[in-house]
């Protein structure tokens, strides 16, 4: 089960693709279930009263198509979104494991908020935030990476996430192993691999999801 986040403005495009609910295409893959929802908003200082009404049918159509799905939804109005850091501590607070956050829509400042929580969440735990993404104009969602800017790759994460990059699909910490001792002709320990695997997802590079038995890895870069 997951929390999804999501910023409205003019349209709701970004939310729902005819009656489905957008998502990354590896987590729809996954069949993953949302279940629960947060609408964020926000209205210029001098936002005139049509574009307010527009705004506000917005949230009430977004709020409707999640009812109609049985994910409770709850709806929040962003005041004095230039107070970014409190902002920033009131967004934390709503990053539940696990949660997707859509920051595509509404003023932008909020979704620089939501990135920027999210960034301080994910460094006390990679598992919390599946997913950050935008979605294009044709309605096709792409991930974005949530990379702490303070953190720096070891050569050997380096090499890691380059064997990852290079996958034609995602792959398997095994198979991580296997490349990496191939590359430096000496065996590595499957343990020692999965906690650089681990140290990347954690500042931001990859994202490990379970399939089955199996746990695979992909680059969000």
């Amino acid at each position: 089960m997951m929390r999804y986040i999501v910023t409205v403005g003019e349209h709701i495009n970004h939310i729902f693709r005819e009656k489905e609910l957008i998502l990354p295409p590896r987590l729809k893959k996954a069949g993953i279930m949302i279940d629960s929802a947060v609408i964020l908003y926000s209205f210029r200082r001098n936002a005139k009263k049509d574009d307010i009404e527009k705004i506000l049918e917005n949230v009430q159509k977004a709020e409707k198509r999640f009812k109609s799905k049985n994910i409770p939804v709850t709806s929040i109005e962003v005041k004095n979104p230039y107070l970014f850091q409190e902002r920033i501590r009131e967004f934390e607070k709503l990053i539940v494991p696990k949660t997707v956050i859509n920051i595509t829509g509404g003023r932008r400042i909020l979704g620089y908020e939501l990135f920027y929580a999210a960034i301080k969440v994910l460094n006390e735990d990679p598992e919390v935030v599946e997913s950050i993404f935008y979605v294009t104009e044709d309605g096709h969602p792409i991930e974005l990476p949530v990379i702490d800017p303070k953190a720096r790759l070891t050569p050997l994460e380096v090499e890691i996430l380059e064997i990852i990059q290079k996958a034609e699909k995602p792959i398997t910490i095994t198979e991580i192993r296997n490349a990496l001792s191939m590359r430096r002709d000496k065996p590595y320990p499957l343990s020692l691999v999965s906690e650089y695997v681990s140290n990347l997802e954690r500042k931001g590079y990859i994202k490990k999801e379970t399939r089955g038995r199996m746990k695979l890895v992909t680059s969000l870069i």
